[in-house]
């Protein structure tokens, strides 16, 4: 949810005052996660991936000291059910506060299935084609993207998903898509 709901934060320029999530989890993530280094491991990705979507260097009246809790509860008879409980306290114009609150309930086997099958297939594409090493325009498909030594993660689904459809149209030998627009107007 951070990956999809904090480029259009970030995108409308809508603060951030603070990010509660929790998560129910049932099967084996669940009980590797109630361990509290296993934990400490989980929770420190969580909470990088706001920094760097956010950027709040660059906007610091907008996302400098944002409260940001992650909860992980294993409950047995979840089974292989996720629930997952957003509370995310936003600033609008005027500093005026605003939430949103989102309930996710999925499978995690569901929700990871078509994403392996797609990660099989573009690795095997990405081998033939001669790519070797980190294949960045992958991160689409990861939660914790890997890059070359000394860049930045990319966590911002939006831009992952570009990169990953530049890629293949390069592999291709189609035009990258820059979304410019101007071909249209152009006589």
């Amino acid at each position: 949810m951070k990956t999809i709901i904090a480029p259009g934060l970030k995108a409308r320029m809508l603060g951030l005052a603070g990010w509660y999530s929790t998560n129910i989890l049932g099967n084996r993530d669940g009980e590797v996660l109630d361990d509290p280094a296993s934990f400490k491991t989980k929770e420190e990705s969580k909470l990088s991936v706001l920094h760097t979507i956010l950027q709040p260097e660059k906007y610091p009246t907008l996302y400098k000291d944002f409260a940001h809790v992650v909860r992980i509860n294993y409950y047995p008879p979840r089974g292989d059910n996720k629930e997952g409980w957003d509370n995310i306290d936003i600033v609008g114009w005027m500093g005026y506060p605003m939430q949103i609150k989102v309930n996710f309930l999925c499978r995690d086997s569901i929700l990871a299935a078509p994403l392996v099958l797609d990660l099989a297939l573009f690795s095997d594409f990405a081998q033939r084609a001669g790519m070797k090493g980190i294949q960045e325009w992958l991160s689409f498909y990861y939660k914790s993207p890997m890059t070359a030594p000394g860049l930045q993660p990319e966590h911002d689904l939006f831009i992952q998903q570009t990169k990953l459809k530049n890629t293949l149209r390069h592999l291709m030998g189609e035009e990258q898509i820059t979304h410019l627009g101007l071909e249209y107007y152009q006589s």
